[in-house]
């Protein structure tokens, strides 16, 4: 459904827009979200998804590739759980771990966050959001009953003296950089509430159920005295904002706070931001394009007075930059496309987002990554990967290709009825993976195999077509490493949709 988006001349708190020549238009995306683009005096082109929160088929997501210490193309996050639409959220640790610098809450869950600094939150609740102030609150209690507050989890950065927690959340990014080049370092490894490691340095990758105490200068010589096998116990969630948010992220400046516009003070550049009305029912997610002479961007203040123009009560700025970036699936496509111009020329690389997902005539579909427990099998000729960006979870399988045996990995998928589904594929794509890797589907006739190029089409969903298949939890899907094709094979996720 398309209508027409009505651009008033005028001026708001100072900031004078025009409509661009022409008609900007409004698409309906999914019930209660839509997507406009207009052009305001400056010039500036801006992009705004406009959310009805009341709408009981629109879901908010934070958007993240798998793990906090790891970045994606948004495009790739946003297909990775069938987002519609979404932008880019938190500022972030730029060339180092890339991992988000203020709080993330993922399903009510927090992922990531500081006890202090960086605490400005879009928090989404049922049916509603707003902005908030949301903590890290964490503790460590020690074999003698000391306890310790945690400074951080699963930061970029651990606070000067602090302690932070790290779980198997933050990936396999080195944590040796995250202790900003303090003298002396602790980190205590616990899994099942006893400590399994203590070392002077920090560790690598953790194991699901696995917790790591990193402590720096006075945090480290608070840990002094753990050894092996005594008792810690580690707890942590989130402080503050108007209930249980269900999705939050983070920003560095407040633009909007009960209709009063920020007065701070920053050169013009692209922009990402976030806006709720007064009751908190409606939500924008703006983007402004900059840094080029059909955009030049703008300033806090020309943000902050826009947000308000379209509504917004509140309003926080997201990262903007080469970060800005929005993404929607336009209607009849299966995935999103970048709907602004991102400065840097193409999209960053960047650690999570803020969308949204529909259910509103969804079919039946079933998602299964490698990591999926008791849903995947793989003999032990197959290795576990972190290599790529455009991985679908936490990691992927790989294995050489053989010409004497099938050796297949498995995807296990529990079919409501015999009927028609799609079965789609992902895989990250580089030029050293097969050029053709055999997938096996077991439909109700007999296994059909199909061909797939993994060098290319890396990152999104891949159709290998519509089968038959029968009801019932078993294996449906495999990944088979006989084939004379080159490279790496990889087993990453399969979807299957009743269609």
């Amino acid at each position: 459904m398309v209508a027409l988006l009505l651009v008033v001349a005028g001026s708001v708190a100072g900031l004078s827009f025009v409509p661009a020549p022409g008609t900007a238009a409004t698409v309906t995306l999914a019930p209660g979200l839509t997507l406009s683009d207009t052009t305001v005096t400056g010039p500036n082109k801006i992009n705004i998804l406009a959310a009805n929160l009341a709408e009981p088929t629109l879901k908010p997501r934070y958007l993240n590739p798998g793990t906090v210490g790891a970045t994606a193309t948004l495009s790739t996050m946003a297909n990775r759980v069938g987002a519609v639409a979404a932008v880019n959220a938190d500022f972030f640790d730029i060339g180092v771990t890339g991992a988000p610098r203020g709080v993330g809450i993922d399903n009510a869950t927090l992922i990531h966050g500081p006890s202090s600094g960086w605490n400005d939150v879009a928090a989404i609740y049922a049916g509603r959001g707003g902005l908030a102030s949301i903590f890290l609150e964490g503790s460590v209690t020690l074999p003698a009953g000391t306890r310790l507050t945690a400074t951080n989890l699963n930061s970029p950065n651990i606070t000067a003296n602090g302690v932070g927690i790290y779980n198997a959340l933050w990936g396999d990014e080195a944590r040796s950089q995250v202790v900003d080049g303090s003298t002396r370092t602790r980190e205590i490894e616990i899994a099942g509430g006893v400590v399994t490691k203590v070392s002077t340095a920090p560790g690598g990758k953790l194991s699901a159920g696995s917790v790591a105490v990193l402590g720096i200068d006075a945090g480290a010589d608070a840990l002094a005295g753990v050894v092996v096998g005594q008792a810690v116990s580690v707890s942590y969630a989130p402080r503050g904002g108007d209930g249980a948010a269900q999705v939050a992220v983070g920003g560095n400046l407040v633009l909007v706070r009960d209709g009063v516009v920020t007065t701070a003070s920053h050169p013009r550049n692209p922009r990402t931001a976030v806006g709720f009305s007064a009751d908190g029912l409606r939500m924008w997610l703006v983007t402004v394009d900059g840094r080029s002479t059909a955009s030049v961007g703008m300033t806090y203040v020309e943000l902050g007075n826009y947000m308000k123009s379209l509504g917004a009560d509140d309003s926080l700025n997201l990262d903007g930059g080469g970060s800005t970036t929005m993404v929607a699936r336009m209607p009849g496509a299966t995935t999103v496309s970048v709907r602004n111009t991102p400065s840097d020329g193409t999209q960053r690389l960047i650690p999570n987002g803020l969308g949204f997902v529909t259910t509103a005539g969804q079919p039946w579909s079933s998602t299964v990554d490698n990591a999926t427990a008791g849903r995947f099998t793989a003999s032990a000729n197959w290795g576990t990967s972190t290599f790529s960006s455009q991985r679908f979870g936490a990691d992927y399988r790989f294995t050489d290709p053989n010409t004497t045996a099938s050796d297949p990995s498995w995807y296990k998928v529990n079919i409501p009825q015999t009927a028609s589904y799609e079965v789609s594929v992902w895989y990250p794509a580089n030029s050293g993976y097969n050029d053709s890797t055999p997938f096996i589907v077991v439909t109700s006739t007999g296994n059909q195999t199909v061909r797939v190029n993994q060098r290319v089409n890396g990152g999104r969903w891949v159709s290998l077509g519509v089968f038959t298949l029968a009801a019932g939890d078993a294996n449906k899907v495999g990944v088979s490493r006989w084939t004379s094709g080159t490279g790496y094979v990889i087993a990453d996720a399969v979807r299957v949709t009743r269609v």
